[in-house]
């Protein structure tokens, strides 16, 4: 799935916006997520210049979270997978 989105990032300290291409072939999944009912709703991908975005399967979308919350998740929820793709950190 494709689609062009504009999404709101942060450079030396403002707000800018900026208008990709995100295409699922071309990325890297992450992760899924599943729903309630046990199937995989949304899947997160990562792009070759590091931005993370959401398909949403069942809506059949594409949307481009808050990097650092979607990173956030990803580490609580899938440690392995954070440190796969982030690298490793510190342990606590």
């Amino acid at each position: 799935m494709k689609a062009i989105l504009t999404y709101t990032t942060m450079i030396d300290d403002k707000k800018v916006e900026e208008t990709r291409l995100f295409d699922t072939e071309k990325a890297k999944k992450i992760c899924g997520i599943k729903n309630g009912f046990g199937y995989e709703a949304k899947e997160i991908y990562i792009t070759e210049k590091g931005v993370i975005f959401i398909h949403h399967v069942t809506d059949k979308k594409i949307t481009v979270p808050d990097q650092k919350d979607i990173k956030r998740k990803i580490g609580e929820n899938e440690p392995e997978k954070y440190i796969e793709f982030f690298g490793e950190v510190e342990e606590g």
